[in-house]
């Protein structure tokens, strides 16, 4: 047992050495300590303890703005992400959650509209069809070959068709779709096939980096998480009046759900051309949800001048909108990209969102 003089002794040195510690230090350090533990007023505890920071000009360090968000993100309840934001936010650390250099345009006029480009559709329902009828086929006759080889151990005689007439119907009904109809019904199959048994970690970290970009850019305290339709009407619901205190007026806080949730197929289309991830029926799905839930929600679904007669046609609009901020922003979603690659946190993800941002705004 150590004497109490060396007690004291360690004591003394330990407060001697975070004595010489800078403020910021002294504070981040206490931060990532709350943030460590447990206790039912950790999380009061550390929105104080940050808000303290903020009044006296000290900036979270990016291991506690990570550490801060990566525990709100835990409890999966995007009041509580909001919450943390915006303290980081008044802190300095997330100057780019609902930046102000990001502002939704006008609504285009009746002819600008006109011309946008259509919406993908998804295909997801015909292709898996598609694909488990074609497999559910191929495996059947794959059986009947098998048990036509070993039927002398079987009770029953069966009777397979050759292997050759098989495998040259086959052919002929690949050739036809090749050449008589472009390959529609074999692409469709792929595609399928694909949806069922294949996994793209680069796909996924595609679509997943577009949509955190975008939702954090937009002030969307969703973004974490993936897109549905649900989700952010429970979000506008609780969070509606703080979002829109942050992004401005008018909030359009519908406006950019519906680009948050085009964004997996606005990259997704731009770099591979088709869609195996994204789901861009959530759009409309989600447009038709807020306008029954519009009373509860406390939200203006017409927000920004448009009709209900016009929902088809803003769809369209934040799809577009979608691929210009992508396009914008090519060079932060690329790098977020790789980096959910390696498996990262949301809180990594923030931290690197306001790198490279900074790095880029204090050039323009």
């Amino acid at each position: 047992m150590e004497e109490p003089g060396a007690l004291a002794a360690a004591g003394s040195q330990l407060e001697q050495a975070l004595g010489s510690l800078p403020a910021d230090e002294k504070y981040n350090a206490v931060l990532l300590s709350l943030l460590s533990g447990g206790g039912a007023s950790k999380g009061t505890s550390v929105l104080e303890l940050v808000a303290e920071m903020s009044a006296k000009r000290l900036t979270l360090s990016s291991e506690a703005l990570r550490a801060l968000l990566d525990s709100a993100v835990d409890d999966g309840k995007p009041d509580g992400i909001l919450v943390s934001l915006r303290a980081a936010k008044g802190n300095g650390a997330c100057r780019a959650f609902a930046t102000p250099q990001l502002r939704l345009p006008d609504r285009p006029g009746a002819n600008a509209l006109a011309v946008l480009p259509a919406t993908p559709t998804d295909g997801r329902s015909t292709e898996v069809t598609a694909a488990a009828a074609f497999s559910l086929a191929t495996g059947g006759v794959l059986v009947a070959e098998i048990a036509d080889l070993l039927d002398f151990l079987l009770p029953v005689d069966i009777a397979a068709p050759p292997p050759q007439l098989v495998l040259l119907a086959l052919a002929a009904g690949w050739a036809f779709d090749r050449y008589a109809r472009e390959g529609e019904l074999f692409g469709l199959i792929g595609r399928g096939l694909t949806r069922l048994f294949s996994r793209d970690l680069q796909r996924e970290c595609t679509v997943e980096s577009a949509s955190f970009l975008l939702g954090y850019l937009l002030g969307l305290p969703c973004c974490p998480f993936a897109p549905t339709v649900y989700k952010p009407l429970d979000m506008l619901a609780t969070s509606g009046d703080a979002i829109a205190a942050d992004v401005g007026a008018p909030p359009r806080l519908v406006d950019r759900v519906l680009i948050w949730l085009l964004a997996p197929a606005a990259v997704e289309t731009t770099v591979y051309r088709e869609m195996l991830q994204s789901e861009p029926s959530l759009a409309q799905d989600f447009l038709e949800a807020a306008r029954r839930r519009e009373a509860s929600l406390g939200v203006d679904v017409q927000d920004g001048g448009w009709r209900a007669e016009e929902d088809e046609a803003r769809v369209r609009w934040a799809y577009a909108e979608a691929r210009k901020l992508l396009q914008r922003y090519s060079g932060v979603r690329e790098a977020l990209q790789e980096r959910m690659a390696t498996g990262v946190s949301a809180g990594e993800c923030v931290v690197l969102i306001e790198d490279r941002l900074a790095n880029l705004w204090s050039v323009v």
